[in-house]
Formats: C-alpha cells, sequence, structure tokens
C-alpha cells in the first residue's frame, strides 16, 4: 500500500490526526501560560492562535472518525467494540468544548487586538477552557486506546446503546 492509498483511508487520518488536539493542546497551553506569566503579548498572540488552531483540528479528527467507525467497528472483538462505542460517545461529548474553544481562542484574539488592556484577561479565560479541553480530549483518547489495545483495558466501558451509532445489537 503507497502513501496516497493510505491517506485515502480515514481511519488512517484520524489515528495520524488524533493526537493534535491533545498534545497541540497541550503546547498551546503552555505557550499561552508563559505569555500570561511573562506579561508578553506577542506571546500571547501566538498562544491563542495554537489554541485556536489545535482545538480547531478537532473538527476533521471527529469526521475521520465518524468515517472510519463502521470499518473499524468490525474488525474488533467484543470488548473493543464496547470501547470503540464508548469512545464515539465521549468524542460526542466532548467535541463541542473543543468547537468552542477555538471560537473563544479566535474572539480573544480579536478582543486582543481591539482593546489590548483585555488581552490578559482573554487569554486567561482561554487557557482555563483549554485545561478542560485537555482534559476532555484525553478522555476520548484514552477510551479510543482501549478499543484497539488490549493492554491498554483496564475493566469494561460503560454500556453505550449501540443504536445511537447506527449498529445492530
Amino acid at each position: 500500500m503507497d502513501y496516497i492509498d493510505l491517506l485515502g483511508d480515514p481511519a488512517y487520518r484520524h489515528m495520524l490526526l488524533n493526537h493534535v488536539p491533545i498534545i497541540g493542546l497541550f503546547v498551546a497551553f503552555l505557550v499561552l501560560s508563559t505569555g500570561l506569566v511573562l506579561r508578553q503579548t506577542a506571546v500571547l498572540f501566538i498562544g491563542l492562535v495554537l489554541v485556536a488552531l489545535t482545538a480547531g483540528a478537532s473538527i476533521p479528527v471527529a469526521n475521520y472518525g465518524d468515517a472510519a467507525y463502521p470499518v473499524i467497528y468490525d474488525r474488533l472483538d467484543g470488548a473493543g467494540q464496547k470501547w470503540l462505542d464508548h469512545h464515539a460517545e465521549l468524542a460526542e461529548t466532548w467535541l463541542p468544548v473543543l468547537i468552542a474553544t477555538a471560537a473563544l481562542a479566535a474572539l480573544a484574539i480579536v478582543v486582543g487586538a481591539w482593546r489590548r488592556p483585555l488581552l490578559p484577561w482573554a487569554a486567561l479565560l482561554v487557557a482555563v477552557v483549554t485545561l478542560a479541553g485537555i482534559g476532555g480530549a484525553s478522555v476520548v483518547a484514552r477510551a479510543g486506546g482501549q478499543s484497539q489495545h488490549m493492554e491498554f483495558r483496564v475493566g469494561d466501558p460503560p454500556i453505550v446503546e449501540a443504536e445511537s451509532r447506527g449498529q445492530s445489537p
């Protein structure tokens, strides 16, 4: 299989990009926090841009995950299927938080450019919301890892109604 074929696979694209909202958002948080501590406007703007981009990356990651779901589901054992259902449910729950984080960061950029004295306050609000987004993305990623890797499974996932993902019971 060549790389072009591999990139055409939604499961591969999902796996390739799914670390951006977690690791990228963590790095963005560190940059934003550094800007807050050092009170450096340029660093605050860079942190806000990074938050907006990395949180916004969760949208294509979720879309690729939805496209890959039916293919991956059939390849998993029963416990893996339950974990995948749980992963998908968590993703649906946390995606709005990540989208709101991206939108809030974009708004903070505009507010900070318009009224410079408000920039640190806007950045602080984005930093707090970003922590929630990092936590949510981590929970989603953990469930995704447990769907594919038996060695990561600790206990059973909560029961998810199969009909909610379009699967028959």
